[in-house]
């Protein structure tokens, strides 16, 4: 009598898509695209807190990635090298705005911001919540640009210190200097709130 083997099919890693992206498997990189996009656009929109801005960077990491593909050697992750991409180009766009003088727009809706409130919260509750993650969105945006990136790859994308220093191509001691120095800075500011 045969034995039959179920095997379940198992997720391929990101390595293995940069592989087949580097032999020419153009579904590859799709599959990396689908894969990381909103990871991409969640990190750019929590630097540049502009939803249009945050797209276009996005989609030039990914161009960028798309050229420069067959140069990656496997280093770090793809999600680091990914990170330090958006980061490189959300820091050029803040270049951009300054030497044309541009204001800091307001997006009309944020949809980083996610309610935490729970379905059998009552209403004040409900609302006491949001108006929490508001704030806390809106002084995040005012720390300055160094401090806002080392807290948006450590608590929204949940990065390693390790991580963070190769994204930001610094040692991990002064990621975690400027982790404590932005989490003092923001306790700060929501204190006099």
């Amino acid at each position: 009598m045969e034995r039959v083997v179920n095997i379940e099919p198992t997720e391929v890693s990101d390595r293995e898509l940069v592989a087949r992206c580097q032999a020419g498997d153009e579904p590859a990189f799709d599959e990396l695209v689908l894969r990381h996009q909103q990871r991409a656009l969640n990190v750019a929109y929590q630097l540049l807190r502009n939803h249009e801005d945050a797209t276009e960077v996005a989609q030039d990491a990914f161009v960028r990635i798309y050229r420069s593909l067959n140069d990656f050697r496997g280093e770090c992750e793809f999600t680091t090298w990914l990170h330090q991409i958006v980061v490189n180009l959300a820091r050029n766009k803040h270049r951009w705005w300054k030497r044309r003088a541009r204001e800091k727009t307001v997006p009309m809706e944020d949809p980083a911001t996610v309610p935490l409130a729970g379905a059998a919260d009552p209403p004040d509750v409900e609302a006491a919540k949001a108006e929490f993650v508001e704030m806390i969105s809106a002084k995040m945006a005012e720390l300055p640009r160094r401090h806002r990136e080392v807290l948006v790859l450590r608590n929204v994308e949940d990065m390693s210190y390790e991580e963070i220093a190769r994204a930001l191509d610094c040692s991990v001691g002064t990621v975690k200097s400027r982790i404590a120095r932005a989490r003092e800075q923001l306790r700060n500011m929501m204190s006099e709130e």
